[in-house]
């Protein structure tokens, strides 16, 4: 039994878990270590179910040994603490680490609070805390505190408790002042196994506190990430370090700064700086971590100060693989970003992330990724404000390597990718694409969106050319007395034009196919996300754009029929008497598991060519389908949202796929933890 719960725990939910803890107690006893391992009190119910329920205090103090992983915030850290100085009250044989600086908190709890002494927490792994919620107002009703409770402190003494602590996230405070800082930075340093360290919260922090806790933290370190803002003063990088070593601001003693650069740290991010830290300080602050992977570029100041850093990273880390520069709105255009691509080793990047971006240069940033093409495989602009269409088609037709590709922002105006750019003779080489978005036209750019394939006969236009220029001029000289030799009737010409329109709506028709072809060849395809918008509201910048919903792709959810015949006939420009689609062309897409964008099957145009055919190839040929934008978000319970019988018998085979817009997973690249 103890194997096979150790083998089947890890893939078990905490409600799998729970139903086996309440089936017999040989199952209770083999599963409560794992479902006490993680535990997550963040939210005010919780805290105040736990709090009200004697019960849950009790088996939460019993069980306490078996946390690994904890996710609190302020208001338990105020009752976890609470009940621990209860614990050593009642326990005086139990001796634990107290700094004399650390005050008890005077909190005065309601009647139905269940204060129950608790031991120690020391055991712990991970830890995820937050002292976002303030203690007054309280969030626990009937909780009051009579003195200021300093969060930031009792907070670290907390994290003190717990040494073989590899996962620390702490969020929501700003780490203001000497003495917090100072005792955070000692904190963390005696911290022997810690591998990750993150921080973030919407106030401000000194630049300084961030130079101790790189200059202090353990030589184990592979990740640091700071999301605070930090203050524009600063004092001297080496007199800082010297002062904060020899400063006795406590009984603990002088902060001990670690020699040797962090060799393992290969993932860093420093503190946002709206004014832009120098470059001189920058590589003093890289030279402590040498072997960078990962980095997210901030800004700079200074006379050259990119191009110093550009060569500062050539110069530095010669591993870097990974780069991001997001939400720096001072930034649109790269400039901190491109230089440095540029000047490191080509095909040396893996991973690129821009942020608020504007593709404003001829071909500089197809260039620039094009360095790289060997090598990417995660390009993502989520927030841009432009991106041209021959950008989104080079990266397309270079990056062998890329599996994730996202191209996205406010106005489908600005970014999204012609069909009418696109080369037939020039197919894409990114086949290993797991994740695709972006937004695409698929009209021509001059002329109106065009019908379904229909056979038309060759038609002779006239079309009057006159010069009214020129006619008003011979009409004035006539009237002034002009020479009787300008009295000329050649003023209008006919000219015979012969036009095609059947030839053109093939051509067209023939490039929406290629694109179909060019989506199914991508097999590996987890992920997909195209929204179709048309380039007619650029002729009328004031209208408002229209969601990308109220769009569809042109027969892509539709099946030909069987008569091959008809389908050639159709394509040459012979009477077509069958139904034309291109869903076939996406069979190969075996591990699809999320379909989203333009692919509302209630758009009256999908209507007329989606049915029982159309649901049974989906449900055959997309076994892993998950996601997939085909009705209206309340289809299950809106009672005026009519969904057709072959919908309906899509949706009683696949229950556990969602046929409505379903919110993705919070990217990691986004600015908070």
């Amino acid at each position: 039994m103890p194997e096979l719960v150790d083998v089947l725990a890890p893939y078990l939910t905490p409600l799998d878990q729970l139903q086996l803890l309440r089936t017999n107690r040989r199952l209770y006893n083999a599963f409560t270590p794992y479902f006490w391992t993680d535990v997550t009190i963040d939210t005010a119910n919780a805290i105040n179910r736990l709090i009200g329920c004697p019960e849950a205090c009790e088996a939460f103090c019993r069980n306490i040994r078996f946390i690994r992983y904890l996710k609190i915030k302020a208001d338990f850290l105020l009752f976890y603490i609470e009940g621990l100085y209860a614990y050593m009250d009642s326990r005086p044989d139990v001796i634990l680490p107290h700094p004399n600086y650390l005050r008890r908190p005077a909190t005065i709890w309601a009647p139905w609070c269940s204060v129950v002494p608790f031991p120690p927490i020391t055991q712990l792994a991970r830890l995820d805390v937050s002292t976002a919620t303030t203690i007054t107002p309280p969030s626990i009703p009937g909780v009051m505190t009579t003195a200021a409770l300093d969060l930031g402190l009792s907070m670290c003494w907390f994290i003190s408790l717990n040494r073989d602590l590899t996962y620390l996230t702490l969020r929501d405070e700003p780490l203001k002042g000497q003495h917090l800082g100072r005792v955070f930075a000692r904190t963390i340093s005696r911290l022997p196994c810690l591998r990750r360290l993150g921080f973030s919260c919407f106030e401000e922090m000194s630049i300084n506190t961030f130079q101790m806790i790189l200059s202090t933290c353990p030589s184990t370190l592979e990740s640091l990430e700071g999301f605070n803002h930090v203050g524009n003063a600063s004092q001297p990088y080496q007199h800082s370090l010297e002062l904060y070593s020899s400063m006795e601001m406590d009984e603990e003693g002088p902060l001990e700064v670690r020699q040797e650069p962090l060799y393992r740290l290969t993932r860093l991010k420093f503190p946002w700086s709206m004014v832009g830290y120098e470059a001189n300080l920058l590589a003093r602050m890289m030279k402590v971590c040498p072997n960078v992977e990962a980095w997210d570029v901030p800004l700079t100041r200074g006379e050259n100060s990119i191009d110093k850093l550009a060569n500062t990273v050539k110069e530095l880390w010669p591993r870097l693989k990974e780069v991001t520069c997001k939400l720096v709105f001072f930034d649109y255009h790269g400039q901190g970003v491109l230089p440095i691509l540029e000047n490191i080793e080509m095909n040396q990047l893996r991973v690129f992330t821009m942020g608020d971006y504007s593709d404003s240069w001829r071909t500089r940033t197809l260039d620039v990724i094009q360095r790289h093409s060997e090598t990417l495989t995660e390009i993502r602009f989520p927030w841009s404000y432009s991106f041209k269409s021959e950008t989104v088609e080079g990266i397309l037709t270079s990056c062998k390597a890329l599996e994730h590709l996202e191209i996205g922002g406010s106005s489908a105006l600005r970014i999204k990718l012609w069909l009418e750019d696109m080369d037939p003779e020039v197919p894409w080489v990114s086949t290993r694409l797991r994740f695709l978005k972006m937004v695409v036209d698929w009209n021509d750019k001059r002329d109106k969106p065009y019908p379904p394939p229909r056979p038309a006969p060759t038609v002779q236009l006239s079309i009057g050319v006159c010069n009214d220029r020129m006619s008003a001029i011979l009409t004035s000289r006539m009237r002034l007395g002009a020479p009787g030799t300008v009295n000329k009737q050649a003023v209008k010409d006919k000219v015979v034009v012969e036009v095609d329109p059947c030839g053109l709506n093939r051509r067209r028709w023939s490039r929406l196919q290629w694109f179909y072809k060019q989506l199914g060849r991508l097999t590996e395809l987890e992920v997909l996300d195209l929204r179709a918008t048309t380039g007619f509201a650029e002729e009328q910048p004031t209208k408002v754009l229209r969601p990308y919903e109220e769009f569809t792709f042109p027969r892509l959810l539709s099946l030909s029929d069987d008569n091959a015949a008809m389908v050639e006939g159709a394509q040459v420009g012979g009477r077509q008497q069958g139904r034309v689609g291109y869903l076939s062309e996406l069979r190969q897409l075996k591990k699809l598991k999320e379909l989203r964008g333009s692919f509302r099957v209630d758009r009256p145009v999908v209507k007329t060519y989606m049915g029982r055919k159309e649901v049974e190839f989906i449900n055959v040929h997309w076994p892993e389908l998950r996601v997939a934008e085909f009705l209206p978000n309340d289809y299950e319970i809106a009672d005026d949202v009519s969904i057709p019988s072959h919908m309906q018998w899509l949706i009683e085979q696949r229950p556990f796929t969602r046929f409505a817009k379903s919110e993705p997973d919070k990217p990691a690249f986004f600015p908070y933890i």
